[in-house]
Protein backbone atom coordinates (compact mmCIF):
# COMPACT_ATOMS: atom_id res chain seq x y z
CA UNK A 1 0.00 0.00 0.00
CA UNK A 2 2.79 2.62 0.82
CA UNK A 3 4.35 2.13 -2.53
CA UNK A 4 3.41 5.32 -4.32
CA UNK A 5 1.13 6.63 -1.27
CA UNK A 6 2.05 8.62 1.91
CA UNK A 7 1.48 6.97 5.08
CA UNK A 8 -1.41 9.17 6.11
CA UNK A 9 -3.35 8.18 2.87
CA UNK A 10 -2.49 4.31 3.66
CA UNK A 11 -3.72 4.61 7.49
CA UNK A 12 -7.44 4.61 6.41
CA UNK A 13 -7.07 1.75 4.33
CA UNK A 14 -4.70 -0.46 6.26
CA UNK A 15 -6.69 -1.47 8.93
CA UNK A 16 -9.84 -2.60 6.32
CA UNK A 17 -7.98 -4.52 4.13
CA UNK A 18 -6.21 -6.43 7.40
CA UNK A 19 -9.61 -7.17 8.87
CA UNK A 20 -10.68 -8.58 5.93
CA UNK A 21 -7.59 -10.38 4.45
CA UNK A 22 -5.50 -11.29 7.84
CA UNK A 23 -3.24 -13.50 5.83
CA UNK A 24 -1.75 -14.73 2.59
CA UNK A 25 -4.75 -17.99 2.86
CA UNK A 26 -7.32 -15.25 2.83
CA UNK A 27 -6.30 -13.04 0.12
CA UNK A 28 -5.59 -16.04 -2.15
CA UNK A 29 -9.44 -17.41 -1.30
CA UNK A 30 -10.33 -14.03 -2.50
CA UNK A 31 -11.49 -13.03 -6.02
CA UNK A 32 -9.38 -10.39 -7.46
CA UNK A 33 -12.54 -8.31 -7.61
CA UNK A 34 -13.10 -8.68 -4.05
CA UNK A 35 -9.48 -7.63 -3.21
CA UNK A 36 -9.55 -4.23 -6.02
CA UNK A 37 -12.83 -3.63 -3.83
CA UNK A 38 -10.98 -3.08 -0.28
CA UNK A 39 -8.30 -1.25 -2.29
CA UNK A 40 -10.60 0.89 -3.55
CA UNK A 41 -9.71 4.66 -2.75
CA UNK A 42 -6.38 4.06 -3.00
CA UNK A 43 -5.59 3.77 -6.40
CA UNK A 44 -2.84 2.25 -8.56
CA UNK A 45 -4.93 -0.63 -8.68
CA UNK A 46 -2.42 -2.77 -10.15
CA UNK A 47 -0.72 -3.24 -6.87
CA UNK A 48 -3.46 -4.74 -5.42
CA UNK A 49 -4.08 -7.16 -8.36
CA UNK A 50 -0.16 -7.87 -7.69
CA UNK A 51 -0.91 -8.84 -4.48
CA UNK A 52 -3.50 -10.83 -5.27
CA UNK A 53 -1.73 -12.75 -7.37
CA UNK A 54 1.35 -12.93 -5.24
CA UNK A 55 -0.68 -14.40 -2.47
CA UNK A 56 -2.25 -17.31 -4.78
CA UNK A 57 1.43 -18.01 -6.21
CA UNK A 58 2.81 -18.38 -2.85
CA UNK A 59 -0.02 -20.06 -1.42
CA UNK A 60 -1.78 -22.43 -3.90
CA UNK A 61 0.43 -22.24 -7.10
CA UNK A 62 3.84 -22.96 -5.64
CA UNK A 63 3.07 -23.79 -2.16
CA UNK A 64 5.45 -26.70 -2.46
CA UNK A 65 7.90 -23.66 -3.32
CA UNK A 66 6.98 -21.28 -0.67
CA UNK A 67 5.51 -23.31 1.76
CA UNK A 68 2.49 -20.50 1.99
CA UNK A 69 4.74 -17.81 3.36
CA UNK A 70 6.49 -15.64 2.01
CA UNK A 71 10.41 -15.86 1.26
CA UNK A 72 13.34 -13.70 3.23
CA UNK A 73 15.64 -13.02 0.48
CA UNK A 74 15.21 -10.52 -1.59
CA UNK A 75 16.36 -12.55 -4.48
CA UNK A 76 13.51 -14.89 -4.19
CA UNK A 77 11.67 -12.08 -3.54
CA UNK A 78 11.82 -10.34 -6.83
CA UNK A 79 10.29 -13.34 -8.65
CA UNK A 80 6.76 -12.87 -7.46
CA UNK A 81 4.51 -10.65 -9.31
CA UNK A 82 4.85 -6.81 -8.23
CA UNK A 83 7.88 -7.10 -6.31
CA UNK A 84 11.00 -5.00 -7.59
CA UNK A 85 14.44 -4.41 -5.91
CA UNK A 86 13.12 -2.03 -3.40
CA UNK A 87 9.83 -3.94 -2.43
CA UNK A 88 12.20 -6.84 -2.04
CA UNK A 89 15.20 -5.50 0.20
CA UNK A 90 12.22 -3.53 2.45
CA UNK A 91 10.42 -6.94 3.19
CA UNK A 92 13.75 -8.88 3.48
CA UNK A 93 14.96 -6.19 5.92
CA UNK A 94 11.94 -5.21 7.92
CA UNK A 95 9.92 -8.30 8.28
CA UNK A 96 12.46 -11.14 8.54
CA UNK A 97 15.46 -8.74 9.69
CA UNK A 98 17.94 -10.13 6.62
CA UNK A 99 20.90 -7.70 5.94
CA UNK A 100 19.47 -6.50 2.68
CA UNK A 101 19.52 -2.94 0.76
CA UNK A 102 16.95 -0.82 -0.49
CA UNK A 103 16.76 2.27 -2.34
CA UNK A 104 13.17 4.40 -2.70
CA UNK A 105 13.77 7.70 -2.91
CA UNK A 106 14.29 9.10 0.33
CA UNK A 107 17.29 6.68 0.18
CA UNK A 108 18.28 7.62 -3.01
CA UNK A 109 19.22 11.00 -1.72
CA UNK A 110 20.36 10.57 0.99
CA UNK A 111 23.17 8.16 -0.42
CA UNK A 112 23.53 11.06 -3.12
CA UNK A 113 24.46 14.19 -1.44
CA UNK A 114 26.19 12.20 1.48
CA UNK A 115 28.67 10.36 -1.16
CA UNK A 116 28.31 10.88 -4.60
CA UNK A 117 26.69 13.99 -4.94
CA UNK A 118 27.90 14.13 -8.52
CA UNK A 119 25.31 10.88 -9.47
CA UNK A 120 21.61 11.73 -10.82
CA UNK A 121 19.52 9.58 -9.13
CA UNK A 122 16.79 9.32 -11.90
CA UNK A 123 19.64 8.01 -14.42
CA UNK A 124 19.42 4.22 -14.21
CA UNK A 125 23.59 4.01 -14.45
CA UNK A 126 23.40 6.56 -11.61
CA UNK A 127 20.48 4.54 -9.75
CA UNK A 128 22.60 1.21 -10.05
CA UNK A 129 25.62 3.17 -8.01
CA UNK A 130 23.52 4.18 -5.17
CA UNK A 131 22.19 0.60 -4.96
CA UNK A 132 26.26 -0.65 -4.71
CA UNK A 133 26.92 2.50 -2.27
CA UNK A 134 23.99 1.14 0.09
CA UNK A 135 25.31 -2.40 0.16
CA UNK A 136 28.60 -1.18 0.84
CA UNK A 137 27.46 0.60 3.38
CA UNK A 138 24.86 -2.03 5.09
CA UNK A 139 26.14 -3.12 8.57
CA UNK A 140 27.10 -6.89 9.17
CA UNK A 141 24.21 -7.75 10.62
CA UNK A 142 20.62 -8.23 9.93
CA UNK A 143 18.97 -6.73 12.96
CA UNK A 144 21.93 -3.29 12.46
CA UNK A 145 20.54 -3.24 8.83
CA UNK A 146 16.86 -3.07 9.88
CA UNK A 147 17.73 -0.20 12.00
CA UNK A 148 20.36 1.22 9.48
CA UNK A 149 17.14 1.25 6.69
CA UNK A 150 15.05 2.64 8.85
CA UNK A 151 17.00 5.61 9.85
CA UNK A 152 18.06 6.33 6.07
CA UNK A 153 14.73 6.13 5.01
CA UNK A 154 13.47 8.58 8.20
CA UNK A 155 16.92 10.79 7.57
CA UNK A 156 15.30 11.10 3.86
CA UNK A 157 11.85 12.23 4.93
CA UNK A 158 12.80 14.43 8.08
CA UNK A 159 16.38 16.03 7.69
CA UNK A 160 17.80 15.65 4.25
CA UNK A 161 14.68 16.09 2.32
CA UNK A 162 13.85 17.01 -1.45
CA UNK A 163 13.39 20.82 -0.89
CA UNK A 164 15.52 21.01 2.10
CA UNK A 165 18.66 20.41 3.28
CA UNK A 166 18.87 20.29 7.34
CA UNK A 167 22.29 20.36 7.27
CA UNK A 168 22.62 21.75 10.74
CA UNK A 169 20.18 18.79 12.35
CA UNK A 170 21.87 16.12 9.91
CA UNK A 171 23.54 13.20 12.03
CA UNK A 172 26.13 12.59 9.48
CA UNK A 173 26.68 15.98 8.13
CA UNK A 174 30.60 15.35 9.40
CA UNK A 175 31.09 12.98 6.69
CA UNK A 176 28.33 14.22 3.76
CA UNK A 177 29.95 15.67 0.45
CA UNK A 178 26.76 17.98 0.23
CA UNK A 179 27.75 19.84 3.25
CA UNK A 180 30.72 20.80 2.44
CA UNK A 181 28.87 22.16 -1.19
CA UNK A 182 26.70 23.98 1.40
CA UNK A 183 29.37 25.15 3.82
CA UNK A 184 30.99 27.21 0.97
CA UNK A 185 27.63 29.04 -0.14
CA UNK A 186 27.25 27.24 -3.22
CA UNK A 187 23.90 25.97 -1.96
Amino acid sequence: MLQQTQVSRVLDFYDRFITRFPDLATLASARESQVVSQWRGLGYYARARNLHALARRVVREEAHVYGGSLPDSPDALRVLPGVGAYTAGAVASFAYEKRAALVDTNVARVLQRVFAPHLHPKRGRDLRHLWAIAEAVLPRTGRAAWTHNQALMELGALVCTAREKRCGRCPVRVMCASTEDLDRGSR
